[in-house]
């Protein structure tokens, strides 16, 4: 039985019960092709693993609501945050020490995606338009400097490892008491610096946090995702290079503005948004996630 559906033009989730109590869900991107082909196969038990049919992707999972569409927009959830953020670290922990051939995994999706539109912009209106105001707001050197980072993220070199591509919120699906969670896994397989997952999950908390304290009532409104942060570091471990880190993290946040441009169009915010990147990148990222302080000040 279908129990929820949403999306956009590029991207549709659907979600439906089993007889076993737990749901499929199946995201299907009408433009094209889900997944790069690995043949990784990820033992995992916080990862929901893949089945891809043409353009649609379908996993298992114990809950029909992702942890994203639960803390935002930000209100009381009916059980602790901590578990399923370190279901999440671990899942990225299991992904990056894979160990198998990596021969036919290329960067993460969403990097390609980024610096083609760092490059050259869009098609599409929204990319369009917001290519020509990043141009504008950041100048031509920053927006190089983005694609730099882009490419240290996912260099083809040694040291890159299977990398999950595109961690997220909207990716984790707890189950319905919230004691364990997984990630959905296998759309975005990829290889690259094991720094650029983890700082592509900090960066989605990092901006949650900034934009709860920013523009919503309340002097905690930030809380639950510093909570959150700190409990996916402590599974996830440190990586090798904070610079890369927090490079990762600012590119997250230039690919969801990207994201927004495609998916939902324009706002006022988008002008202040584009400073506050241009902000980030002249300090190299540095202060990209002091919304998550006290917690990741040690970053």
């Amino acid at each position: 039985m279908l129990v929820d559906e949403y999306g956009t033009r590029h991207l549709r989730t659907r979600i439906f019960t089993t007889e076993d109590g737990r749901f499929l869900w199946h995201r299907t991107h009408p433009a094209g092709t889900t997944a790069t082909a690995t043949g990784a196969v990820v033992s995992s038990r916080n990862t929901a693993p893949a089945t891809i049919d043409g353009n649609t992707a379908t996993y298992t999972a114990p809950g029909a609501k992702s942890l994203a569409r639960m803390v935002w927009p930000p209100a009381p959830v009916i059980f602790p945050l901590a578990p399923a953020m370190s279901a999440v670290g671990h899942a990225l922990s299991d992904i990056n020490g894979h160990t198998g051939p990596l021969d036919t995994a290329g960067p993460p999706p969403a990097l390609a995606r980024l610096t083609r539109w760092l490059r050259a912009g869009g098609e599409e209106e929204g990319p369009a338009r917001l290519h020509r105001l990043c141009t504008d707001r950041m100048g031509p050197t920053r927006l190089n400097t983005l694609a730099e980072w882009c490419r240290a993220a996912a260099p083809g070199a040694t040291g890159d490892v299977l990398l999950h591509g595109e961690p997220s919120l909207g990716l984790t699906v707890p189950a319905p008491d919230g004691r364990h969670a997984v990630l959905l896994t296998g759309e975005t397989l990829s290889r690259g610096r094991p720094e650029h997952d983890a700082g592509w999950l900090l960066g989605e908390l990092a901006e949650m946090a900034d934009v709860a304290a920013r523009h919503l009532p309340g002097d905690s409104t930030a809380a639950p995702f510093t909570t959150m942060a700190a409990a996916f570091l402590t599974a996830r471990g440190h990586t090798p290079d904070n610079t890369l880190l927090r490079r990762s993290a600012t590119l997250r946040r230039m690919a969801h503005l990207l994201d927004f441009a495609g998916n939902v169009g324009w706002s006022e915010g988008v002008t202040a948004y584009a400073d506050t990147l241009a902000a980030l990148v002249d300090d190299d990222g540095r202060t990209v996630l002091a919304p998550l302080e006290p917690n990741t000040g040690r970053i």
